[in-house]
């Protein structure tokens, strides 16, 4: 018989591997490089949370030092983009529901550990959960700001740089 531990260790794993191949459909399929990008790296951090929980440890690195190196890979992202923002006025309707569907395997996913955290039998277990769960959190906001770059670019691109604000 499997023990609590071992059950979220399933089922996270499995969580992990849905979300990897969601992020690689959607970025073969989206028509904006940033996203593409963006879904990339995030099926790669997806990787990282599979060898994570593999090895049921946090691995020494916080959510937040996780998400700042997420971060830092996909920084340049945005910077690289003011072409495409000329040529694209308004984002795809495919890419729009690409994020959507992202988003909300991302909220999934933080509610997933959030409740596996306050069922584990095991503090390395519940660590772990909180941390994917913070780490599920920043993969959220990501995904908005980027769905908020492409339907909003131009106005993205002059706030980001202090020309506007914004609401």
């Amino acid at each position: 018989m499997a023990t609590k531990e071992q059950e979220i260790a399933r089922a996270a794993i499995q969580l992990e591997h849905d979300g990897r191949k969601l992020y690689l459909d959607v970025a073969a399929r989206t028509s904006s490089a940033m996203a593409r990008r963006m879904f990339e790296s995030l099926a790669d951090d997806e990787l990282r949370h599979i060898e994570r929980i593999q090895q049921l440890s946090p691995g020494g690195k916080t959510a937040e030092e996780v998400n700042k190196e997420l971060y830092q890979r996909l920084s340049h992202i945005f910077a690289d983009m003011p072409q495409e923002v000329r040529r694209t006025a308004e984002m795809a309707e495919s890419d729009a529901e690409a994020l959507r569907l992202a988003i909300d395997m991302e909220v999934k996913s933080r509610e997933a550990y959030l409740k596996w955290a306050e069922e584990s039998d095991t503090e390395r277990m519940r660590a772990l959960c909180e941390t994917l769960a913070e780490e599920e959190g920043f993969h959220k906001e990501l995904l908005e700001n980027t769905r908020e770059y492409l339907a909003y670019s131009i106005d993205w691109f002059l706030q980001d740089r202090g020309v506007v604000e914004l609401g």
